[in-house]
C-alpha cells in the first residue's frame, strides 16, 4: 500500500469533518475529497499526487454489485459535466477518499445491500479495461476525462470557500499516531459579518477494511 489504513482513515475523517461542518452539497463531495486528499498526500507524505476525474465503476460485492459513475453510451461508460467521479492517482496507485461513503450512495440508489465503509486504495496495474471486466468484488474501472478535469479545476479556483477549506484541511491534518487537535476554530475571511467564526469538531470515522 501507498499509505496505511490508519492514515487513510485520518485523511478521510479530516476532510469529512470539514465538509459536514459546511453542509457541502453531495455532488461536490468526490471532487473535494480528491483535491484536498491529493494536497494532503503532497504536503504531509511527500507523495506526488494528482486529482483525477472521469467515469468510474467499482464492484462492491454480490449484493450491491457494481457502483458506476457516468452514463453508459455507445457501448462504453462515459463521463459528463453532471455524471462523473473523482479519485487520486499517486506513484502508480489510485486512492478514492470518498469510498467510506459508498454505503450511502448504494442506499440512495435504492439497493438493499450491506456495504462496508472501507478504504479504496488500489495498484493501477489492477485497473480493468472495460466495464464487462468488472465482475468480482474489488474490481474497478477508471476512464479519465482530462478536459473535464481542467474545466472543473478552473471553476473550483474561483470558489473562495473551497480554497479556504482546502487550506484548513492541510493545516489541521496531522499524521498518525499523533492526535488530531479538536475542535478547530475556523474564521471565515469573507463571511458577513467580518470575522465570523465557528468550531469544527474532528470526527474519526470507522474504517476497518479495504476493497
Amino acid at each position: 500500500m501507498l499509505i496505511t489504513l490508519a492514515d487513510y482513515r485520518r485523511i478521510y475523517s479530516t476532510i469529512h469533518s470539514l465538509l459536514l461542518a459546511d453542509s457541502v452539497n453531495s455532488h461536490e463531495a468526490s471532487m473535494l475529497f480528491s483535491v484536498y486528499g491529493a494536497q494532503i498526500l503532497k504536503r504531509h507524505f511527500g507523495i506526488p499526487a494528482q486529482p483525477m476525474v472521469g467515469a468510474a465503476a467499482y464492484h462492491l460485492g454480490l449484493q450491491a454489485k457494481i457502483l458506476t459513475f457516468g452514463a453508459y453510451q455507445a457501448g462504453t461508460l462515459q463521463s459528463s459535466h453532471s455524471q462523473h467521479h473523482w479519485w487520486v492517482e499517486a506513484d502508480g496507485w489510485m486512492l478514492d477518499f470518498m469510498a467510506p461513503l459508498f454505503p450511502v450512495l448504494v442506499k440512495r440508489a435504492g439497493k438493499e445491500a450491506k456495504v462496508e465503509p472501507w478504504m479504496m486504495q488500489k495498484s493501477m496495474v489492477k485497473v480493468k479495461k472495460s466495464l464487462a471486466s468488472v465482475n468480482q468484488q474489488g474490481d474497478f474501472l477508471l476512464l479519465e476525462n482530462n478536459s473535464l478535469g481542467s474545466l472543473k479545476m478552473s471553476q473550483m479556483v474561483t470558489e473562495k470557500a473551497h480554497i479556504q477549506r482546502g487550506k484548513l484541511a492541510l493545516d489541521w491534518f496531522v499524521k498518525t499516531p499523533k492526535k488530531m487537535p479538536s475542535p478547530l476554530q475556523v474564521t471565515y475571511k469573507d463571511a458577513q459579518p467580518n470575522g465570523k467564526s465557528k468550531l469544527v469538531t474532528y470526527s474519526s470515522f470507522l474504517i476497518n477494511g479495504s476493497w
